[in-house]
């Protein structure tokens, strides 16, 4: 596990897009009753299945939650295409720059 830069590791995405507004409380209940039946979907997969999210919308989320919480994630290539990623990493790594 990597050390994170501040207190809030311990929110999850999904209560990250309530919290902010992106989604409401229903949508991210409707999401994880959908994730009991493949526990291996990811909560942002299943708001773009839905058609709650589009994947851009779920990027840039991640990247605030990323921010957020400071968690570097090693899985977001589960569904996301390498463009997608390479994007996503590069607004982090801008933003870790800015930050220094």
């Amino acid at each position: 596990m990597t050390e994170s830069h501040n207190d809030n590791t311990e929110i999850k995405f999904g209560q990250f897009l309530v919290e902010n507004n992106i989604i409401t409380q229903n949508q991210l209940e409707e999401a994880l009753e959908l994730q009991k039946d493949n526990k291996e979907r990811l909560v942002g997969e299943i708001l773009v299945t839905l058609g709650i999210l589009s994947k851009e919308d779920i990027i840039m989320a991640l990247e605030g939650f990323l921010v957020y919480t400071g968690i570097d994630v090693n899985h977001v290539d589960e569904w996301l295409d390498q463009d997608e990623i390479d994007m996503l990493m590069n607004r982090l790594k801008n933003n870790k720059s800015k930050s220094s």
